[in-house]
């Protein structure tokens, strides 16, 4: 080997650690500026709930649809840690249906809410969405509209005209984007479903149908089985457990095959398995990546419980509440770790 490309080597070698390195101390000082921002009892930024869209017909897929639309907005907004997403069992609480605009941002504590209609033509869609402030005006509104087939590029549309009304990094637009791109609707079976039911019903063409059972196959449906199973899991008699476990950890991992990037597939495998282990050294890495997780931030709370970190649970568990403001379970289990007393253990289960 010639002694200048033995230098090149060297030099590219060096260049490689030298970006290693760099990327190393960025994730460690995004862990660090994540930790010290939740030494306050809830650090500043904006609030934005995402509300149900609302079907403009009596269609079971047109709702079924709409609420897979709302809870993917929502999906994707929380990867940011920009803004405070409300959970979407808050947002969508059957409780606030009667409320209007502002009693609803009251509620949810909101700086914006998302609202919109969702219509379902015979091949089309038509997505037309509002930005609310919490005084209740609006403060944006765009309509978009595609072919049935091309919901993915329907919500891109949407997303490249939400983005600027939100103080959003425009640079974190398109990895946002990329949620859609590399998965075909895995934080949700209803959408596959609907299309299911479309293309079986004789609604659109043939290959709608075979395509929507080759995602349920493939385990796009699995994420939402999952959350079902992990869900229901604690008040199961012990003898049941076991095998729901199984079947959980069966769709979990079905599910992470057909889209591992997706974020819900890292908080399941951190808060319901063992397939990631959550401790206090590594938490604010978690946090960070998941800065909008009502659940991570009360299983945080709970390990700074354990230490006797008063200052720091009161400050998770602060932010969990502004999280899901209005989901009972939430409620119960920040009341258990700031006021704990004899006999409330097991209370929020």
């Amino acid at each position: 080997m010639r002694l200048q490309d033995l230098y090149q080597q060297l030099r590219e070698r060096r260049a490689i650690r030298v970006a290693l390195i760099c990327l190393v101390l960025a994730a460690a000082l995004a862990a660090t500026l994540f930790t010290w921002q939740l030494s306050s009892t809830s650090f500043a930024r904006p609030t934005v709930a995402v509300l149900p869209l609302e079907a403009t017909d009596a269609r079971e897929d047109t709702r079924d649809l709409a609420d897979h639309l709302a809870k993917r907005f929502r999906t994707i907004l929380a990867t940011r840690p920009e803004l405070r997403v409300t959970e979407s069992r808050s947002a969508m609480h059957h409780a606030l249906a009667a409320l209007d605009p502002v009693e609803k941002a009251q509620a949810l504590g909101a700086d914006y809410l998302l609202t919109g209609t969702l219509d379902h033509g015979e091949q089309r869609l038509r997505l037309a969405l509002q930005l609310l402030g919490a005084d209740g005006a609006q403060l944006w509104s765009d309509s978009f509209e595609s072919p049935l087939l091309f919901q993915a590029q329907l919500q891109e549309w949407a997303l490249d005209a939400l983005w600027p009304q939100l103080p959003l990094d425009p640079q974190a637009l398109e990895a946002a984007k990329s949620l859609i791109a590399d998965c075909h609707y895995p934080d949700d079976g209803m959408a596959i479903l609907t299309l299911a039911r479309t293309g079986r019903r004789g609604g659109g063409p043939a290959s709608l149908a075979m395509v929507a059972t080759a995602d349920i196959e493939a385990g796009l449906l699995h994420l939402a089985q999952a959350e079902f199973y992990f869900g229901q899991i604690k008040t199961l008699p012990s003898s049941q457990k076991t095998v729901i476990q199984k079947l959980a950890m069966r769709s979990l991992a079905l599910a992470s095959a057909s889209c591992p990037g997706h974020p819900h597939v890292e908080l399941l495998q951190l808060l319901n398995t063992n397939e990631l282990q959550l401790d206090v050294d590594n938490a604010a890495g978690y946090l960070s990546r998941h800065p909008n997780s009502a659940d991570l931030y009360l299983a945080v709370a709970e390990l700074h419980a354990e230490e006797g970190r008063d200052r720091r649970v009161r400050a998770l568990a602060a932010e969990a509440l502004l999280l899901d403001p209005v989901f009972a379970q939430t409620r119960c289990r920040v009341h258990e770790l700031l006021e704990p007393g004899p006999g409330e253990a097991g209370d929020c289960d």
